[in-house]
């Protein structure tokens, strides 16, 4: 069966927007992700001059964040769906004319930057649907400078039903992600859990080696 028609159960539109119920999906990802977001970048401790990526940013409510807590920084994400980057652009118009963030249609499989480019990288609510985690992950940590910070968030349930449905990263998420990290080569590996607006979630936060 393909990807997509087992992840109808968490909602399609959800993992990739389109159209007309792709733009609502994302008004709502505005509203009921929101506090996972600043939770995600609270694990990342800014000190306001750094490059940070962040990967599947959905409307821009976290890249908004960043540019807020990024005077003098740098922020750069990729989401496949053009929907959401068209939003995420328009909610980051302002930071988009000073030349501090940079969006792009794009995954985690193919980071379209330089070796160490970036100080951290958040991921909210995406993991999950990622083609190959240890590959994507190994991805992740090539743009990442020695020492940077990655933080990740997901709801519970998604992670449970991808485990279920035996999808793509999913599967990979049954095997313990703080394990998947340290094997690719992120260290001191935190994980935990928290109750969210939209439900309990996941947080994990790591440096990369």
């Amino acid at each position: 069966m393909h990807e997509d028609v087992k992840f109808q159960g968490i909602g399609g539109h959800f993992r990739h927007p389109r159209g007309y119920v792709g733009r609502l999906c994302g008004h709502l990802m505005a509203i009921f992700n929101a506090d996972m977001e600043r939770a995600a970048i609270e694990q990342l401790q800014l000190c306001g001059q750094e490059h940070v990526l962040e990967i599947g940013f959905g409307p821009g409510v976290g890249v908004r964040l960043l540019t807020q807590r990024l005077p003098a920084g740098f922020v750069a994400g990729v989401d496949p769906s053009e929907v959401m980057v068209d939003q995420a652009k328009r909610r980051c118009a302002d930071a988009r004319m000073l030349a501090r963030v940079d969006l792009r249609v794009g995954t985690a499989s193919a980071l379209p930057w330089d070796d160490g480019r970036f100080d951290a990288v958040c991921s909210v609510n995406n993991i999950p649907f990622w083609d190959q985690l240890e590959r994507d992950l190994i991805e992740v940590r090539r743009v990442m400078r020695h020492g940077g910070r990655l933080a990740i968030a997901m709801h519970e349930w998604i992670a449970r039903e991808a485990i279920r449905d035996g999808v793509a990263a999913g599967c990979s998420l049954g095997a313990g992600l703080p394990s998947i990290l340290e094997s690719v080569g992120f260290s001191d590996v935190m994980a935990w859990k928290r109750r969210a607006y939209s439900g309990s979630a996941l947080y994990y936060a790591a440096r990369r080696s």
